[in-house]
Parts: C-alpha cells; structure tokens; sequence
C-alpha cells in the first residue's frame, strides 16, 4: 500500500513539521509577550506582503521544478540552474523597489511603522526564492533528509536572530523592533542555502546533480505553462493574506476602532487564533508533500492510484474531525497559556473546522496537480478568494462582528476551494466520502469525549487540563491504529 510505503519519509517530514511550527510559534509567542497584539500584527502585516513578493518572483517554479525532476531527474539541474538566474534578477529588481519605496508601501498597506520591516525584509527577496528553487529541486529527487534540516536551519536561526533583535529594540517603538528582528529572513536564507550547498557536494546526490541532458523548447514551454499555472494557484494565498491585511483592519476602523486597536485585532485573529487552528494540518501537509512525487510518477507510467487517493482521504477526514474537537474543546487555554491574550480564545473557536477543511483542500490539490490537472485548484481557490473578499468587505465592517466576519471569510474561502476540488475528484471516478470513513466510531469517539473533558476544563485546575488533554490525544491515538491496521 502507498500509505505503508510512505510512512517513514511521513514520520521525518511530519517532525520536522512539528519543531519548525514549534520553533515558528515561540518567535510569535515572544513578539506578543514583548510588544503586545499590535506588534504580531504589523509583523503578519510586513510578512503578507512579502509572501505576495515572493510567488511575483519564484511563482510555481520551485513545485513545478519538483515535479519535472521527479520525471525526468537528468534534465533537472539543468532547469534549475537555468531557473537560479532568472529569480536571482527578478528578486534584485523587487529588492531595490521595496528598499527605494518602503515609506510609500508602508502607508499603502496601513502604517508607516512598517516601514522600517519593509527595508529588513528587502534582501530577503533575493535569497528566499534561491533557496525555495533549491528544495524544489531536492524534492524532485527525494532527497527529503536534506530538505527536512535546512528548513530546521532556517526556522532556528530565522527565530534566534528575531527574539534577539527584538529584545534589544523593543524600547525604541514596536515598529523599529520588528524592523530589526526581521533581518533573520534573510540571514536564516542564507544559513540554509549554504547547508543545502554543503550537503549536496558530500553525499552521492551530487552524482545526479551534474548529470546533463539537453532541454527542448518544446519542453521548456510546457515547464513554463505548468509554472504558471501552479504559480497563479501559489499566489492566490498569499495575494488572499495581503488583500486580508488591508481589508480587516480597515474594515475594523469602519466600524469604529482606531488604527492601533485594528491592527491588534488583526494579529489576533491572524498572528494567534489562525497559527493555532493550522498547526495540525502540518500532518497533512507532510502526507501531501511526499505522496505528490509518488502519484506523480504513478500517472507518468500510466498506473491507477485511486485506492491510494481514497486510503489517504480517509486519513484526513479523521485527522481533521479529532484535532478540530481538540482546538474547540481547549481555546481558551491555549490562547492563555501561549499568548496571554484570552481574546484570541473567541476566534480560535470558530475556525476550530480549519485542520479538516485544509487538510482536505492542500491534499487534493497536491492530487491534482500530480494527475497535471492544473488550472482545477486554481479556479476553485480564485472563487473562493472572490466570495470571501466580498463577504468580509460587508460583514467585518459591521460593528461587533469583526472576529465573526473574518473567521467567516476565511471558512468561506477555504471550503469553496475544497469543495471544487473533491468535485473534480469525484468527476474522475475516485471516492471521496463515505459514512465508514468517518464511522461511528468516530462520532462516537468525539461525543463521549465532548462530554467528558468539557466539565473538567470548566473547572480551570492546570493539572485536570493537562492530564484531560493527555488522555484526549492517548484516546486519539488509541483510535487511529485501530481504524489503520485494517
């Protein structure tokens, strides 16, 4: 079974996952602790805008160099090289415009305290995209090993040299300290890049990596139009994310909060509430991440891989319905004991659904793209995107409503997407939900625990919450190897 193969290369991606989020959420769980909610949200404001810089620049390259060496491995580093040039100058061009105009962006995108993130960010377009070209590349190859310890590399020093550089500036304003903190995007890059470097030249890889082999136009065009369309699928989260950073907290200040109250609103629900309810879906992301090349490879050779679509389907459906109970049942202590923030608790809750729904929309379209069904996620995320924008414009405007509506948009744009995604699934004769997935077992399962644990985290003692919560995740697990040794 595909589920077994992959069930090492799952288990290193999936800790990797886990100590990268972990190390990503103590550099957050710092930011709040010493600059407050309206310090997470410039940083989430500074890093949607620079997510939105970097698919500009890379676009679907590093997935769609992944995918064309998983099929064709000698004409890969080739790709890559040729790749490597043309990011390098796009992201110099990006660079030196941020740089040269960061005072004018900062006001564009909603306080001229950004300014100072803006300009530490800047170099960081050139190094970002050399090193997402490099994993796509060893990913194509399978070499996840190398992979996995770069991304570590990049997340330990990106968040050393951010608490750091925070610390040392958080008496001369929120909005120098973020500035300074976020030199170590760049310097975390480069940290990475360097050991991708390294462990390419001292392990047999090397021997794939000089192998040449000619690239025709033909070819190249096609490797262009499939980056593209990946590329435009890539750039509607973070063009979602950027268009958010303007849209809530200008929509918040509509409905009559100041600027300084809006943007902590917005780090909230997007620096704490949003952080949480994705963390499981790092689960998820790590199946989707190694089953892409191998149903890629599948359907080059011509071979069926729908039991193994539906076999992983049904992981994810259970995933996402226990880890979903988990956030709502301990929202508020969560947010309390990470953050301090017990706001964050009402947000938190109503995307508790985030880990089954994205759970459900990366792993199809990982799928799809592998079947070189392209333009599919594109199209559902891009209406998805719409509706939500549209909603949110509307709703988060309307005094007291502002945590429901955001929380609403981004369902809205979450489950659109998924839903024309298992749509085009199920066009191509792949099961995509039955009752036995979910099982009563299951409902069972979540009912029985519903009842029991919610009386003892009422009664607010730190050891009843922590030993509820431990028997929670045995249970889960109890649960899960019984459903998968079938």
């Amino acid at each position: 079974m595909l589920l077994s193969s992959l069930v090492k290369q799952t288990a290193l991606r999936s800790a990797v996952l886990v100590i990268g989020k972990g190390i990503g959420l103590a550099g957050r769980v710092a930011i709040t602790r010493m600059l407050g909610a309206e310090g997470i949200g410039l940083y989430q404001i500074a890093y949607s805008f620079f997510g939105m810089a970097l698919m500009v620049i890379s676009g679907g390259l590093p997935t769609t160099l992944a995918l064309f060496t998983a099929k064709q491995t000698d004409r890969g580093w080739r790709v890559f090289q040729l790749l490597s040039v043309y990011t390098a100058l796009i992201g110099m061009g990006l660079a030196f415009w941020t740089q040269y105009y960061a005072n004018n962006i900062a006001v564009l995108i909603g306080d001229i305290e950004l300014a100072w993130a803006l300009r530490a960010l800047a170099p960081a377009l050139i190094a970002v995209p050399l090193l997402q070209l490099a994993r796509g590349y060893m990913q194509g190859i399978r070499s996840y090993e190398a992979i996995s310890l770069s991304e570590l590399t990049e997340q330990a020093v990106r968040i050393t040299v951010l608490i750091t550089f925070v610390s040392l500036y958080a008496a001369q304003g929120v909005g120098r300290a973020i500035g300074y903190g976020l030199y170590g995007t760049t310097i975390a890059a480069i940290a990475a890049f360097l050991f991708l470097t390294i462990y390419a030249s001292s392990t047999r890889r090397a021997a794939i990596m000089i192998t040449y082999s000619p690239l025709s136009k033909e070819g190249l065009g096609l490797f262009l139009r499939s980056s593209f369309v990946i590329g435009c699928t890539r750039m509607l989260v973070p063009l979602s994310d950027f268009i958010d950073s303007i849209l809530i907290p200008n929509r918040l200040q509509a409905a009559g909060y100041s600027i300084s109250d809006s943007i902590a609103m917005y780090g909230i629900i997007t620096g704490m509430a949003a952080v949480i309810v994705y963390m499981p879906t790092m689960i998820t992301a790590s199946v989707s991440y190694t089953v892409t090349m191998k149903i890629a490879a599948k359907h080059e050779a011509g071979m069926e891989s729908g039991r193994d679509i539906e076999r992983i389907l049904r992981f994810v459906w259970t995933w996402g319905i226990i880890s979903g109970l988990f956030i709502f049942l301990y929202a508020k202590e969560a947010a309390i004991l990470l953050f301090g923030v017990e706001a964050a608790a009402e947000p938190i809750r109503y995307l508790c659904a985030i880990p089954l729904i994205v759970g459900l929309r990366e792993l199809t379209t990982s799928i799809l793209w592998a079947q070189e069904r392209k333009r599919t996620p594109l199209t559902g995320l891009a209406l998805g995107i719409g509706l939500s924008v549209l909603l949110q414009f509307f709703i988060v405007a309307i005094p007291g409503f502002g945590y429901r509506g955001a929380a609403i948009g981004i369902l809205l744009m979450e489950t659109v997407a998924v839903l024309w995604n298992l749509h085009a699934l199920r066009n191509a004769n792949v099961t995509l939900f039955t009752i036995k997935w979910v099982g009563w077992d299951l409902i069972l399962f979540s009912c029985i625990l519903f009842v029991l644990i919610s009386p003892l985290i009422k009664e607010g003692q730190l050891t009843l919450i922590v030993l509820s919560a431990l028997f929670y995740w045995i249970s889960a697990a109890f649960l899960i190897v019984i459903r998968y040794r079938k």
